[in-house]
């Protein structure tokens, strides 16, 4: 029983105790200039299912929930967020070429498509996140409709 509260006691001082290590959270920038739906063609449906379900990750307007504060999530939060905006960032879509950008449009509808974005982790716990099969329909509707007009566009 000792040993039981020994053990406790040293788990809550380590919980409090990796409060205390930063998580570096990628910070927002909210110059939205160069932002897809600034630079492309973005339908109000689009717009709505990029936000709720993309930008978190793969723009500069990530909305932080109370855990990204709390470690060791905020770990994990911060890391996704940064490979995410590496991955892809929208917020810089004008820095893109005509070539990356149609690359992206492709991969969007593939992996959107396939179910594998969002990515599952992310959807168990923001389910608004999670697409129907009618936004899925939109958004791959919408990337193939974007990637014609940059290629038809000499």
């Amino acid at each position: 029983m000792k040993s039981l509260k020994i053990f406790i006691i040293v788990i809550v001082v380590i919980l409090i105790g990796i409060q205390l290590i930063p998580s570096a959270l990628p910070k927002n920038n909210p110059d939205l200039s160069k932002d897809i739906s600034k630079t492309q063609d973005v339908t109000d449906d689009v717009k709505i299912i990029l936000h709720k379900a993309c930008y978190d990750c793969h723009s500069n307007q990530t909305v932080y929930p109370w855990y990204s504060k709390v470690a060791p999530s905020s770990w994990l939060v911060a890391k996704d967020t940064r490979e995410g905006r590496e991955e892809l960032n929208f917020s810089d879509w004008s820095d893109l070429s005509k070539r990356k950008k149609v690359k992206y449009f492709k991969e969007i509808a593939e992996l959107v498509e396939e179910r594998e974005m969002p990515m599952k982790i992310y959807t168990v716990i923001h389910r608004d996140a999670a697409l129907s099969d009618e936004e899925i329909k939109t958004l791959t509707d919408w990337t193939k409709a974007q990637s014609n007009l940059l290629l038809s566009d000499n």
